[in-house]
């Protein structure tokens, strides 16, 4: 049976703003032997599924430096040290979008990339999002806020238009959550009623 390593050694190799590039000595319990390994260190993450009354996902473009192309999303950024996911993620749809939600949920957690990462991404799902000031971008932060319709959102990942991985795994969180069919379902019963919008 497959059993975690004990770590004999870890050094701090870089640091930098949002995290660091760790050195590991971890020793194998089935050969006894130790292997170095490489960690990026980083803070957790949070990502926010953000629905307004008539059933849009507030997806944002936005410019990613590392696979430099611009890229649809979901607000989402990084858990300051000594703040909880929900603050995080309330905070990020603020600042990105200019938007606030009343009722709020966790869909899950994930680990980006467990083999170089140690750190975890929490998924939120924010009903009734409705827009209370402008957005508040960082320095580095180019946004353009792109409300979609949820039913939408499949054909986009089909196409290839969303492809973030972080943001794909989100919107798998909402379908087995069941939130896609009940945000359907409570639009489509605001539309009937006339209070949409």
């Amino acid at each position: 049976m497959v059993e975690p390593w004990p770590l004999e050694e870890e050094q701090d190799l870089i640091s930098f703003r949002i995290g660091g590039l760790v050195r590991k000595r971890m020793r194998s319990p089935r050969t006894g032997r130790t292997h170095t390994f490489y960690e990026l260190r980083f803070t957790d993450w949070v990502n926010v599924v953000a629905l307004t009354e008539d059933a849009r996902v507030l997806l944002i473009r936005q410019f990613r430096a590392g696979s430099r192309t611009v890229t649809l999303e979901i607000p989402g950024g990084l858990v300051e040290p000594g703040e909880d996911p929900l603050a995080a993620a309330r905070r990020e749809l603020r600042e990105e979008t200019g938007y606030e939600a009343a009722e709020w949920r966790e869909l899950g957690v994930v680990r980006p990339n467990p083999a170089i990462q140690g750190n975890r991404c929490h998924t939120l799902l924010a009903l009734g999002a409705r827009r209370t000031s402008e957005p508040q971008f960082d320095a580095a932060e180019d946004i353009d806020l792109v409300p979609t319709p949820l039913a939408e959102i499949p054909a986009l990942v089909e196409r290839g238009a969303i492809d973030h991985t972080l943001v794909l795994s989100a919107f798998l969180r909402l379908w087995l959550a069941g939130g896609a069919a009940e945000a359907l379902a409570a639009a489509g019963a605001r539309v009937a009623e006339g209070t949409a919008g």
